[in-house]
């Protein structure tokens, strides 16, 4: 039961990461792809380490 429910928490942290992503994307003037990468890439290591 507790592997259900941290999937469901790794899901919604996913959520959150994609959507956080996508706002410095559209919002940020001087973003550029290679940092977006980057930023997603350490969100995401930061999700597997928790």
């Amino acid at each position: 039961m507790e592997q259900k429910v941290k999937n469901s928490s790794n899901i919604a942290d996913f959520s959150e990461i994609v959507k956080k992503a996508y706002e410095k994307g559209v919002n940020e003037n001087e973003m550029t792809l290679e940092k977006l990468i980057e930023d997603i890439k350490a969100d995401l290591k930061n999700l597997m380490v928790v």
